[in-house]
């Protein structure tokens, strides 16, 4: 299930893996890899910028380029991850690779706005990054 639903994802917006020789390699092990990397990746991210650095620490990285800094070093990671499952799995690095790993960073960012918004209300100092909405206190 969670094999098809990252095939899915992916190939709507890459197209089938190339080379076309890999694509089981893709589907079966590199999607599914990556798309979960991506959601934990992501998720301990913003559980690191709101609960550990704006809770337990308090270190005032709590304004919106503080945010953005921990946002763009998720996307980052995330562009790196799918070139790592790529050549971890002995595929020839081919540009729909770097494509893969630019529509990650992508997906990276919406993940990490979502979760962002879903779990700043228990920190202390950030409940208000990036923006207020939807928790006013």
């Amino acid at each position: 299930m969670i094999q098809n639903f990252f095939s899915g994802l992916y190939e709507l917006f890459l197209g089938r893996p190339m080379p076309a020789n890999y694509t089981n390699d893709y589907r079966e092990v590199v999607f599914p890899n990556t798309g979960l990397q991506l959601i934990l990746i992501s998720l301990a991210l913003v559980i690191l910028y709101y609960y550990v650095f704006n809770r337990v620490m308090s270190t005032g990285f709590y304004k919106p380029v503080h945010w953005t800094i921990m946002l763009v070093i998720n996307a980052v990671i995330a562009f790196i991850v799918p070139i790592a499952q790529v050549n971890g799995n002995g595929i020839e690095t081919h540009s729909y690779t770097y494509t893969f790993a630019l529509v990650n960073a992508i997906l990276s960012l919406i993940l990490f706005f979502i979760f962002s918004l879903l779990l700043k209300k228990g920190s202390v100092q950030a409940w208000t990054t990036p923006m207020k909405w939807p928790h006013t206190r």
